[in-house]
């Protein structure tokens, strides 16, 4: 008498290693850390101290904006983020792998400001509103790798040519 295994035991085999997947082996949700609500300059830099650690990506939400007597765009001149790498303990300016604007926004300088190496110049990033309203309106920043932020550095427009953020909300992502 020669030996039987189970009717369906690939099947059970199959479902044991699918539900093993995705209970434990499933990628890892990212914890939302809210920084708060920051005041910006009408037309010089403003440098917001964020000293967090260990970041994968940055949103920042536009709240509310300088009022103008006649309908403007709005714009950020530069957006630079200051810290270090976990693995390199120095200060420097931090490059970015990916910008991402919501629907009414757009990166002028899109592929200057992201870069994938870590020898080249990378230029800011320079964002503008598309239509005349630009609150809830959001700007997400990723890092190719996690990293410390010490302070962000946001220049706007010294000319009326545009209208200039008032407050930003931002959250971090890890």
């Amino acid at each position: 008498m020669k030996y039987k295994p189970p009717k369906y035991i690939l099947f059970y085999v199959y479902i044991f290693f699918l539900l093993y997947t995705f209970l434990f082996i499933r990628p890892q949700q990212s914890e939302r850390v809210q920084l708060g609500v920051y005041e910006l300059e009408k037309y010089n830099e403003t440098k917001v101290n964020l000293n967090i650690f260990n970041i994968r990506e940055l949103e920042i939400e536009i709240i509310d904006t300088y009022t103008t007597p006649d309908d403007k765009l709005c714009k950020f001149e530069e957006i630079y983020i200051f810290g270090s790498l976990p693995s390199f303990n120095r200060f420097v300016r931090l490059r970015i792998q990916d910008v991402d604007v919501s629907s009414g926004l757009k990166v002028t300088n899109e592929i200057e400001s992201e870069n994938y190496s870590r020898v080249d110049y990378q230029d800011p990033i320079s964002v503008i509103s598309k239509t005349f309203t630009c609150i809830n309106e959001s700007i997400y920043i990723e890092f190719e790798e996690n990293i410390d932020i010490e302070y962000l550095r946001i220049i706007q427009d010294d000319s009326d040519t545009y209208r200039s953020v008032k407050l930003i909300n931002i959250d971090a992502y890890s």
